[in-house]
C-alpha cells in the first residue's frame, strides 16, 4: 500500500510542472540567486566605489591621503592621482573634501580643519557604513604617517610608495590578534545561509499536499475511500509518509545542490558535514518538522487560492521571523525571541550544527523541539482532516 502510495503521488508530482517547480526547481534557483548575491567580497566591492578627493586649501596631505585611500580597495580620483575629468568628478559616489585648517588639525589639532564626506545617496546604508568605516582606516594612516613623517622615521626613504608601506607595517596589528576558533566554510558569510533556503525550500511541501488533498476532495476521491478496507486516519498517515519519503529525496538534492554544487560554483570550499550521523537525523527532523505543518495547513484550507495564499504566504513569514532574510543578531530583542520558537530556526540551527560540529546536547535540544513539532501539528492534522472527512456526501 505504501508503496503504491509513494509511486501514485510521485507521478501526481511529476506530471505537474507547478508542483514539480515548487519541489524542485524554485528551492534551487532561491538558493542559487540569494547566495551569489551575497557572495560579493568587500574587495571587489570598493574597487567600483569612486572617491573623489577635493583639495579646495592646496592642502600638502592631498597626495598621501589618496594614496591610502587607494590602499584601502576604492578607485580614487584627485588632481595629484588622475588628471580630473568632468565626467569622472560627476560619477564619483564619495567626494571628501579637504577644508581650511585640515593640516594643523590633523597631527596638531589646532583649528577646525575638517575633511568632508560626502557619499552618494544611491549608495545602500550598508555600503554607506564600510565607506565611512574605510575611510576612518585611511585617515588613521594619514594621521600616523604624518606623526612618523615629524619625528624623523622617515629619513633615507624617499618615495611615497615605501613610506605608506612602512606606515601600513606599523598600523597593523593582525600579530595581537589570534582567533579562538578555527575558520570553517561554513562560517564564511557567503555559505552561512544555506542550511536555511534548504529548510526553506523543504518546507513548500505544504503546496502540492494542499492541491493533493483539495483535488480528492472535490473529485471524490475521500469519498469512496469509505468503501475500501482502509480508515481515513490509515489513509491519512500513509499519505503522510509517501510525501515523507519524497521529502527526503528534496532534502538529499538540495544538500547536493548547496554544500556541494553552489560552493564550486562561487569557488569557495564545500561544506564538510562532520557529523553524518547528526546530519542524516537533522535530515529526518526537518522533513518530518515541513510534513507535520504542512498537513495542518491542508488540512484547514479549503480552496486552490487558500492554499496558495496561506501556505506560501505562512512560509514566508516564517523564514522572516526565524533569521533567514534579515540576521537574527540584528533582530529587536522581542523578534529574537520569536525567531527562537520557529520550527524553521530550529531546523536551520540543527543543519547548521551538524556541519560546524557543536555540541551535541544542542543538536538534541532542537531536533527534539522538531519533533514535539511534528507530533502536535501531525495529530491536529488528523483531527481536522478526520472532521471534514465525515462531513463529505456522494454527489
Amino acid at each position: 500500500m505504501l508503496i503504491q502510495s509513494i509511486k501514485k503521488e510521485a507521478i501526481l508530482i511529476f506530471n505537474d510542472l507547478h508542483s514539480l517547480a515548487v519541489l524542485l526547481l524554485l528551492p534551487i534557483v532561491f538558493m542559487v540567486i540569494m547566495t551569489m548575491a551575497l557572495s560579493e567580497k568587500q574587495e571587489s566591492m570598493t574597487k567600483k566605489i569612486t572617491v573623489h578627493i577635493v583639495n579646495n586649501e592646496n592642502s600638502n596631505y592631498e597626495e598621501i591621503l589618496a594614496k591610502y585611500v587607494l590602499l584601502s580597495g576604492f578607485d580614487v580620483v584627485s588632481s595629484k592621482i588622475v588628471p580630473l575629468k568632468g565626467s569622472a568628478v560627476k560619477q564619483a559616489d564619495v567626494t571628501l573634501t579637504i577644508k581650511a585648517g585640515f593640516d594643523d588639525a590633523l597631527l596638531l589639532r589646532q583649528g577646525n580643519g575638517h575633511l568632508i564626506i560626502n557619499i552618494h545617496e544611491q549608495v545602500s546604508p550598508q555600503i554607506r557604513l564600510m565607506i565611512e568605516q574605510l575611510i576612518s582606516v585611511s585617515l588613521s594612516k594619514l594621521k600616523l604617517h604624518a606623526y612618523m613623517s615629524s619625528v624623523g622615521d622617515f629619513d633615507g626613504i624617499t618615495t611615497l610608495a615605501e613610506q605608506s608601506q612602512l606606515v601600513t607595517q606599523s598600523a597593523d596589528v593582525s600579530y595581537l590578534l589570534m582567533s579562538a576558533n578555527k575558520e570553517k566554510a561554513i562560517e564564511q558569510p557567503t555559505l552561512f545561509s544555506i542550511p536555511s533556503w534548504i529548510v526553506f525550500g523543504i518546507y513548500f511541501i505544504v503546496l502540492p499536499i494542499s492541491i493533493t488533498l483539495i483535488n480528492e476532495r472535490q473529485n471524490g476521491t475521500l469519498v469512496r475511500i469509505k468503501t475500501y478496507p482502509i480508515s481515513t486516519s490509515g489513509y491519512f498517515i500513509n499519505k503522510a509518509m509517501s510525501y515523507g519519503i519524497l521529502s527526503v529525496m528534496q532534502f538529499i538534492l538540495l544538500s547536493i545542490v548547496g554544500l556541494f554544487v553552489i560552493p564550486l560554483i562561487l569557488n569557495e570550499a564545500p561544506l564538510v558535514v562532520t557529523q553524518y550521523a547528526w546530519y542524516a537525523l537533522a535530515g529526518i527532523g526537518v522533513v518530518a518538522s515541513a510534513i507535520g505543518f504542512a498537513f495542518l495547513l491542508a488540512s484547514l484550507v479549503n480552496s486552490f487560492d487558500q492554499a496558495i495564499v496561506l501556505g506560501g504566504g505562512v512560509n514566508i513569514i516564517l523564514a522572516a521571523l526565524s533569521g533567514f532574510m534579515v540576521p537574527i543578531d540584528v533582530m529587536p530583542d522581542g523578534m529574537k525571541i520569536i525567531a527562537t520558537f520557529s520550527p524553521m530556526y530550529w531546523s536551520s540551527e540543527l543543519i547548521r550544527q551538524s556541519l560546524s560540529g557543536n555540541d551535541w546536547q544542542l543538536m538534541l535540544i532542537n531536533f527534539s523541539m522538531l519533533c514535539v513539532f511534528f507530533v502536535v501539528c501531525f495529530s491536529a492534522a488528523l483531527v481536522v482532516f478526520n472532521r471534514k472527512s465525515r462531513k463529505l456526501l456522494w454527489n
